[in-house]
């Protein structure tokens, strides 16, 4: 399985930056050229570590009680993919001499990188370099890049000059209100040349990291300059191989010494293990079995396995939304691992369990008095969203999290991991929705949030967050009953923890029966809030409208009209199908559908999976394609700035829940599939309460099938 990109065209370099990154979980290095770069197209040239992160106080013109004071950055630490080739005296450059048999590709079987080409210089010396590149599986910590040399018509000294640069090079769009404009920087602590080691840090959030380096060929000299480490060597015998160690929080520098074949055959194992239950195959017209495990691969490598830290909405490939984990984690990358991987999917509910304090501190701001609300955006787990309205408003994301928790049990009966973590977070965050919720005329409601749609804020009675927080109010009620008969010690000590009354938990099914679920009985559709439907219709055509709004127009314009970003209501369409009969389904798609602008990555995949459920398959494909390409051909026009997680997730989630239409019902698994005429088959494996499935489907047959220990 391998992903190329061989020219050198502007927008191809740009994007290849971020589809060729190489990356572990808790290390991600960009895929820049290896030489130094050049004027005539952007370039973000950056290393990250996964948690690794400064701080920034944010300005408001008026600020008011509760605002965000303080951001975080995900920021680059000391980037050391820089190696500059002169061979015979001639510096190797795409714009000196001349390329060919060019080759860059990803290799994801062996996990690694690899550029090859036939560097003609000006002087008329043809050598080959084939360069690979890898962030090993095995050792969280390293980063190793080997170059081999092929001297074709000459026997010229080759010399190599690694840069290891303390401050990243990044062309920001300034007009762009996405990104962020502020480029923080570390602050190098200790260089001990000798030694092979770079001590560095961050200001304002009290972080230390250390690089170690080594290289393998005989180092000529090393010197320091204001911005870099610069390290010259000169070539012995035909190849090149440079570790970088990156230790951060207890890390250790493991592997400095290993070999680029060593670490391979390592990378090559592990990832053998990873696709026997990872791989999904497609047999289709179009090459979609390439997109949808390459989406997989980029997931794997921005995955956080530690317990704490996430998976950010660029993952390790970009400081696009400056690193921060969103709601995207749970519901767009979340259910990929559960399906796949449960034990990596786990690590993702740990770093939230392990942030609750800090969720608790976070609803203070707000001003509740009970409970914890996770931050909209963050590192951390403290809230770094300045803007509250399209931000830190949508509180559904206390109902995402909880909803993850909850799948996960349905999926594995790990009841221990749910006495131990996850009903204190399904309390913990259902306290907020009982505080500001009320009753009046005998209904439940919530009012003054923001749903997923970020073009209509601070709504009363978002159908998706109120069926989201009745959901969870329910599993509150039916987790107690199950941890008071199974699990009574541990049911005892959760009560006293979180000091839980029984008139508190016997007022969740209660609060759940009556939510409020807003309805339109003349259109036969939900309606996204109480007030949406309401308002007039957009009044510009789609030929004339600017997209996305965001950057074109006042969001107050935006606002006052029934226009969406992004899949809203459609979402609980897709999350609780049985809720709603086919007609009301197919009546509510196809209006917010025309209301949508499609302006965020995460709505493709919820309008694919709702058509194809509903045997609409046509639209259903024609979604799916615009969502599995969105980064290999660049349709938001930003991949530049790092791969798009949640698009990458909900390409996954389409196959599964849309195209295979597989759902737990009665606590096992069921298909209804509804393939496209483009797809001529699908297969995958699942697990499902311990056990390995393998889930077939074509045009004539489907067929759920548990799998022998062992078995592929």
């Amino acid at each position: 399985m391998k992903i190329y990109l061989n020219d050198y065209e502007t927008e191809t370099l740009e994007k290849a930056e971020s589809l060729l990154f190489n990356g572990n979980g808790f290390i991600g290095l960009r895929g820049n050229l290896e030489e130094e770069y050049y004027d005539h197209f952007s370039t973000n040239r950056e290393t990250y570590i996964n948690g690794f992160y400064e701080t920034k106080t944010i300005h408001y013109p008026e600020k008011m009680y509760g605002f965000t004071p303080t951001g975080e950055t995900m920021i680059s630490v000391i980037d050391g993919q820089t190696t500059l080739i002169t061979i015979g005296g001639e510096q190797f450059s795409l714009n000196n001499g001349t390329i060919s048999e060019s080759e860059r590709y990803l290799d994801m079987e062996k996990g690694i990188t690899v550029r090859s080409l036939v560097w003609c210089s000006p002087l008329g010396r043809r050598t080959k370099l084939t360069i690979s590149r890898l962030a090993s599986f095995q050792y969280k910590n390293l980063f190793s890049m080997k170059i081999d040399f092929q001297r074709l018509n000459h026997e010229e000294e080759i010399e190599l000059t690694t840069h290891l640069n303390f401050y990243p090079i990044r062309t920001i769009d300034k007009e762009d209100l996405r990104m962020s404009h502020e480029l923080q920087k570390i602050t190098v602590k200790t260089i001990d040349l000798t030694e092979k080691r770079c001590r560095f840090g961050t200001t304002g959030s009290q972080l230390e990291a250390e690089l170690a380096w080594s290289i393998d060929n005989h180092t000529v000299a090393q010197t320091i300059e204001a911005d870099r480490i610069v390290i010259r060597t000169q070539l012995e015998g035909t190849s090149y191989q440079k570790n970088l160690s990156y230790a951060f929080q207890q890390q250790e520098h493991e592997g400095l010494d290993a070999t680029f074949s060593q670490l391979v055959q390592a990378q090559t194992r592990f990832l053998n293990t990873f696709w026997k239950s990872g791989k999904v195959r497609i047999k289709s017209t179009e090459r979609l079995e390439e997109s949808v495990n390459y989406s997989t691969f980029a997931l794997l490598q921005s995955l956080g396995t530690n317990g704490t830290t996430s998976i950010a909405a660029k993952g390790l490939s970009g400081s696009g939304y400056e690193g921060h984990y969103f709601w995207d984690a749970e519901m767009f990358v979340f259910p990929v691992f559960l399906h796949l991987n449960p034990t990596l999917a786990k690590q993702l509910l740990t770093y939230r369990y392990n942030s609750l304090d800090q969720a608790r501190k976070n609803r203070q701001l707000f001003g509740y008095q009970t409970g914890a609300l996770y931050p909209w955006r963050t590192i951390s787990g403290t809230e770094s969203s300045p803007f509250f309205e399209g931000g830190s408003a949508q509180h559904h994301i206390n109902g995402d999290i909880a909803y993850a928790f909850i799948q996960y049990y349905r999926y594995t009966e790990d009841l221990n991991f749910m006495a131990d973590y996850g009903f204190e977070v399904l309390l913990e965050t259902a306290r907020v929705f009982t505080e500001i919720g009320y009753m009046k005329n005998g209904q439940f409601h919530i009012d003054k949030v923001t749903g997923p749609d970020e073009y209509t804020v601070l709504v009363n009675d978002n159908y998706y967050t109120n069926q989201l927080v009745a959901y969870q109010f329910k599993w509150i009620d039916r987790l107690a009953r199950i941890l008071k008969e199974q699990r009574p010690e541990s049911w005892r000590a959760l009560t006293e923890k979180l000091q839980l009354k029984d008139e508190e938990l016997q007022a969740f099914p209660q609060f759940a029966e009556k939510m409020t679920l807003p309805f339109d009985e003349e259109r036969g559709i939900i309606a996204q809030d109480r007030d949406f439907l309401n308002k007039g219709a957009w009044p510009y055509s789609k030929a004339e409208t600017k997209y996305p709004l965001l950057l074109n127009y006042h969001p107050l314009t935006i606002y006052r009209y029934q226009i969406s970003k992004q899949a809203d209501a459609v979402l609980a369409l897709m999350l609780f199908q049985d809720t709603f009969d086919n007609a009301t389904i197919e009546k509510s798609v196809a209006y917010y559908d025309e209301v949508t602008t499609h302006d965020s990555s995460l709505s493709y995949s919820t309008f694919s999976t709702v058509y194809s459920r509903l045997g609409q398959v046509e639209k259903g494909y024609d979604y799916f394609l615009k969502n599995a390409r969105t980064d290999l051909d660049n349709s938001h026009k930003n991949t530049k700035d790092g791969i798009h997680t949640a698009s990458m997730g909900g390409t996954f989630m389409t196959i599964i829940y849309g195209f295979c239409n597989l759902q737990v019902v009665n606590d096992a698994l069921i298909m209804a599939p509804n393939l496209p005429a483009e797809i001529e088959e699908l297969e995958f494996y699942t697990y499902f309460k311990n056990q390995k499935y393998r889930i077939y489907v074509n045009h004539q047959e489907h067929s759920i099938e548990k799998q022998i220990e062992g078995e592929a």
